[in-house]
């Protein structure tokens, strides 16, 4: 790698999917603070600074999206894309429907869902874990909060949700920018339509408030405001490429974590409080998101540059996750390290834009985990575990072949 001063790395390119860690390594050793080769836009990896950039919300911007792309401030979106006092506004309204007892009284349907998955593919011994399990239950569960059919609709969900998500890095040439195009458009149609039908239920009566997300919604109130329609459309477009595969990767990461690396394995399958445990380190050693964005509202220096106003930059929760001066040995996965330190990780981002649904997350990698080991004996990997290389922004797998003794 070239010296401080020149060190630029290509974020969207296939090698730096593969072999991001050493890549980070590299940032924290040489420049914690780099310039994109390909996108003109800088990253962050070191705790110390991303957090400086997290906590000054009135500096580092949310409004022009968390993406490379320049969203529109006027674009629908609820959170993401918006600063305080709208943000907090917001996060009011928000809060009243998206809550932790919400989320828990959705554990038995997403166990239901967990076991009828794994008992189709039993009988065979084999199967691939990220197709049959890790896919299908956020699309599964979110589908459920929205009041959206599942059936039927996951291949497509799935399609959208991955070009949505590949555009997160998306640069003017970028030769699938067609395809990313047609499914944001296919997206925001599809919910508008299911707004509006919920908007109608509610208004003849057909629907209560506490029907689903989108009802609970339509109906909280915060200083008695609501939250109007096309906010509403945002904040759920965004659940579902945002909130499906950043626990699809969890998921598929969590297992194919422990099926390597036997000792820790060991541990959570005969303690079960360590299951909590190797989520939150697997969060921090394997994030599913290499990091989002923010846009400066003045002049101001990151590291060795001075930055103009309105420049893109990525906050890599990955790569701070990984830094050495807040954990030692950092790549290493350690169910023995203090909890409340793990914790500390930067997986869901932090601050007042902290992602909202990181409790369900978790439990749906929960529930996944322990069904898992619970229902498939002596479970090990089949063969290699294929990278996801197809949304430059994640990090995760494509498949996950394992095999399990038949009774």
């Amino acid at each position: 790698m070239a010296e401080r001063e020149n060190l630029e790395i290509d974020f969207a390119s296939e090698d730096f999917q593969r072999n991001y860690k050493r890549y980070y390594e590299q940032m924290h050793a040489k420049c914690p603070v780099v310039h994109a080769a390909r996108g003109d836009f800088y990253a962050v990896a070191k705790y110390s600074d991303l957090m400086s950039v997290i906590l000054n919300p009135k500096l580092w911007s949310s409004k022009f999206g968390p993406g490379l792309p320049f969203q529109s401030p006027d674009a629908p979106g609820a959170l993401v894309n918006v600063d305080p006092p709208e943000h907090t506004a917001e996060v009011k309204i928000v809060a009243k429907a998206f809550t932790r007892v919400y989320f828990e009284s959705l554990e038995p349907e997403i166990q239901e869902f967990v076991d009828r998955q794994l008992d189709a593919v039993y009988a065979k011994g084999t199967a691939d874990l990220h197709q049959v399990l890790s896919i299908p239950l956020p699309l599964f569960v979110i589908s459920k909060m929205l009041g959206i059919e599942y059936e039927g609709k996951a291949q497509l969900f799935d399609e959208w949700v991955t070009n949505s998500a590949a555009g997160v890095l998306m640069t003017s040439d970028d030769p699938r920018r067609a395809d990313i195009e047609r499914s944001t458009l296919a997206l925001h149609g599809y919910f508008k339509t299911v707004l509006e039908d919920w908007q109608k239920k509610l208004a003849d009566g057909e629907a209560g408030p506490e029907d689903n997300l989108i009802t609970r919604l339509l109906t909280a109130t915060a200083d008695g405001k609501t939250l109007p329609p096309h906010k509403i459309l945002g904040f759920c477009t965004f659940l579902l490429v945002a909130g499906s595969r950043t626990t699809t990767i969890l998921i598929s990461n969590l297992i194919h974590r422990l099926l390597n690396e036997p000792a820790q394995l060991a541990k959570v399958k005969t303690n079960a409080d360590y299951v909590p445990r190797a989520i939150e380190e697997c969060l921090r050693v394997d994030a599913p998101v290499h990091g989002l964005f923010r846009t400066n509202n003045e002049e101001t220096k990151l590291g060795p540059y001075d930055l103009q106003k309105d420049t893109k930059v990525m906050l890599l929760w990955a790569a701070a996750n990984l830094d050495p001066e807040m954990w030692a040995d950092p790549n290493t996965f350690d169910l023995d390290r203090d909890p409340e330190q793990v914790k500390k990780h930067v997986a869901f981002g932090s601050g007042i834009h902290i992602c909202r649904g990181a409790p369900l997350a978790r439990l749906e990698a929960t529930v996944a985990l322990r069904r898992v080991l619970a229902k498939l004996p002596n479970l090990r990997p089949a063969g290699e575990a294929v990278p996801e290389t197809r949304m430059p922004v994640l990090m995760g797998l494509r498949s996950l072949p394992v095999a399990w003794d038949v009774n």
